[in-house]
């Protein structure tokens, strides 16, 4: 299996089917909010990892937004349970992952488990929207990686650059994060 990108590759904002999965209510409703005011159709939500992957039975969405720390299954184990081998389609989905804590071991965890993105809380909707055109135009090809499928992400040894202004994917590149 090789060259197989994101279904999302392409799509627009109106065409995109989006699951919301986050143990704070606050926080579902703010990115629900956000996602409606981008022409977004109404976004599914779960309140944390296990009603995720239940959810996940149910339709495969074409785009996952992630909260990091939830319990009782965090991202972590969501991302790896989604990304696992054996849940074709499923496992190529994009997953941005939202988190209050952008440590280095942390970002390079939620990569190498196969997240699409990231976005630092506090959530804004210029953020959210960069994060969201980045998956749309995101043609890295998943690999496999053990028992789970990922994208290939390289992290240097330079300060990270997680500003707005990071930039857009360039076609046939691999992204680094600084």
């Amino acid at each position: 299996m090789s060259n197989i990108t994101s279904p999302t590759l392409g799509m627009s904002l109106a065409e995109l089917d989006v699951l919301i999965v986050d143990d704070n209510a606050n926080m579902r409703l703010l990115v629900r909010t956000i996602l409606r005011n981008f022409g977004i159709p109404v976004p599914r939500q779960a309140r944390d990892g296990t009603t995720g992957l239940t959810e996940l039975e149910r339709r495969v969405p074409s785009l996952i937004i992630s909260d990091w720390e939830m319990a009782p299954m965090n991202g972590l184990d969501f991302i790896r349970a989604v990304r696992r081998v054996g849940r074709e389609p499923l496992c190529f989905v994009p997953i941005i992952v939202l988190t209050a804590h952008a440590s280095r071991p942390l970002i390079a965890q939620a990569f190498a488990c196969g997240a699409t993105q990231m976005l630092v809380k506090p959530v804004t909707p210029v953020n959210l929207l960069q994060r969201i055109n980045w998956v749309l135009a995101d043609d890295r090809p998943f690999i496999r990686d053990g028992d789970i499928y990922r994208q290939e992400m390289r992290l240097s040894k330079s300060p990270l650059d997680i500003s707005p202004n990071a930039g857009e994917p360039e076609a046939g590149k691999t992204w680094t994060l600084d």
